[in-house]
């Protein structure tokens, strides 16, 4: 590799670590914040936000000079769903639980050890709980990411665990083994305060797990009392998935 090479090489790894970084963050962020959190120089930062927020990847606002993902992320986005294989006969079954629970319902796939919110359906209640498509979190903790770690092979739960120390370790464990025994993942308030989740694997063809369905809201509504009347429902769901799928 020349010196030309390696150079675009560096400056195009330095700008998706910013554009992740602040796929990750909390609002929109300065660049004396981003340059901190990333052990970059300022210079390097503000050059390479400048060149995103031309192309539109990145968003500065005029009054406060923060910087966030720009709309040409969502177009992006937009197109990866439209293009999903799968995206067309999951979605009628995620507006269907939704409609029937009255709970926001979303589809949930893998990447590397995080799961990634792909498809939703946002309640239409007032009170609800929305992740928000695109929104990564860890794939041991809450229960789509347990819907998937659990049915996969020990090696590859071994990989995704190796980080935790062995009382955490332990404990997703069990927690994993009660999953897979019951077919499906509950939890409340794992993640957030006063929000519950029940979640499903969901099989491809040739028996992979794609992803999974989730159902969550605020836990006066949907605790697991709740949940367990619908577990039928979601079980349903994903059968009717495969069975497509596989047709």
């Amino acid at each position: 590799m020349n010196t030309t090479t390696s150079e675009t090489s560096a400056t195009v790894f330095k700008a998706i670590k910013i554009l992740n970084f602040l796929s990750e963050a909390s609002g929109p962020q300065s660049v004396i914040t981003i340059s901190k959190q990333l052990n970059l120089s300022n210079a390097v930062v503000h050059r390479n936000l400048t060149t995103l927020k031309i192309e539109g990847l990145v968003f500065q606002d005029p009054q406060s000079k923060l910087y966030s993902l720009g709309m040409k992320i969502l177009e992006y986005a937009n197109r990866i769903l439209t293009d999903l294989p799968f995206a067309a006969v999951i979605e009628p079954w995620l507006l269907k639980l939704r409609n029937l629970t009255g709970e926001t319902v979303g589809f949930y796939v893998q990447e590397g050890n995080t799961r990634v919110c792909a498809l939703e359906y946002v309640s239409r209640q007032e009170i609800k709980r929305a992740v928000g498509v695109g929104k990564r979190l860890p794939l041991h903790i809450g229960a789509s990411g347990r819907a998937i770690l659990a049915f996969q092979d020990e090696d590859i739960q071994h990989k995704i665990l190796i980080g935790l120390d062995s009382e955490q370790k332990k404990e997703v464990i069990k927690k994993l083994a009660i999953t897979k025994d019951n077919g499906y993942a509950m939890n409340e308030e794992e993640i957030t305060p006063e929000v519950g989740a029940l979640s499903a694997p969901v099989y491809g063809s040739n028996n992979n797990i794609i992803g999974a369905l989730s159902i969550s809201g605020p836990m006066f509504r949907w605790n697991k009392k709740s949940m367990q009347t619908f577990i039928p429902a979601l079980l349903n769901a994903t059968d009717e998935i495969k069975k497509t799928l596989e047709s």
